[in-house]
């Protein structure tokens, strides 16, 4: 009698141990960025119908689920589906590590923004965002004469509040190929006694951002 209850016992606690619950979809081995209220980051996320029933860690989720397909992620990050009608994600990412020129009261300010930014930021490139020569003393456009003097070996390229207009440095149009005279259709390439101001508008802007983003390319090993 002893014997058959320690079977039954045991036959009834390996059936509540082995039992799993099912899932359609189980992601292990994960950086999940769940944006709760805590921002915090998870393991693993079990799925079931469409719906995610269960966030915590990889051993865990492992042990309670029994899912149809099982995803390692190798640490890869994980981030909730991002739905907006207009963004610039890349742009955006690598806007944080630009020079930040809105607020400038004007062009000098933005020249000594520019040589702190330097100091700390020792890339090839610089570039800059938010200038508004409507906020300045003297409303209008620059040139690029004193980006040249501080800068001379590097290329620059500033972009206006709206992104509708940059003023890039002597470098930076050498190296995108732009020469006094060039013309492009829906932008403006300016030219004051036969000599580049370094101020591109609208479509011009493209030209010194191309060179940009393909040294970029190249660096990071990026494609998008």
């Amino acid at each position: 009698m002893k014997f058959i209850l320690a079977c039954a016992c045991f036959y009834i606690a390996a059936t509540v141990t082995t039992t799993k619950e099912k899932a359609d979809l189980l992601i292990y081995n994960a950086h999940v960025c769940t944006v709760d209220s805590d921002f915090a980051i998870a393991e693993a996320f079990a799925v079931k119908e469409g719906k995610i029933i269960d966030v915590g860690k990889s051993t865990d989720l492992l042990k309670k689920y029994d899912a149809a397909i099982k995803v390692d992620a190798k640490g890869k990050f994980i981030f909730p589906g991002l739905i907006d009608a207009h963004a610039h994600f890349v742009e955006y990412g690598l806007s944080l590590q630009n020079a930040d020129l809105v607020g400038t009261t004007s062009w000098d300010e933005v020249l000594n923004r520019l040589k702190l930014f330097s100091e700390k930021n020792k890339e090839e490139w610089i570039i800059g965002n938010g200038w508004d020569q409507n906020d300045w003393t003297i409303k209008e456009f620059p040139s690029n004469k004193k980006l040249n003097e501080i800068f001379p070996g590097r290329p620059v390229i500033l972009s206006r509040v709206d992104g509708h207009a940059v003023i890039a440095s002597k470098k930076a149009l050498e190296l995108a190929g732009i020469t006094a005279g060039d013309k492009i259709s829906g932008g403006e390439i300016e030219v004051k006694n036969g000599e580049l101001t370094g101020i591109l508008i609208d479509n011009a802007t493209s030209l010194v951002y191309k060179k940009f983003h393909q040294t970029l390319k190249k660096k990071l090993r990026l494609h998008y």
